[in-house]
């Protein structure tokens, strides 16, 4: 593998799923979250992601 190669290598997912979430005007979305994650923070973190919002704000 060249070094261009592993540069472009994505990470590794262990420890995460694609979990399907509710935004606030019902739309759906599916985004991927540490496993585990409660479908409250599910619903906020994808809202979050659509509304272009840093995380913790």
């Amino acid at each position: 593998m060249t070094d261009d190669e592993q540069e472009r290598k994505r990470p590794e997912l262990l420890g995460t799923e694609m979990r399907e979430a509710t935004l606030p005007d019902g739309s759906q979305a599916v985004i991927v979250v540490k496993a585990g994650t409660p479908q409250n923070e599910v619903d906020e973190k994808a809202a979050r992601l659509r509304r272009g919002t840093p995380e913790g704000k």
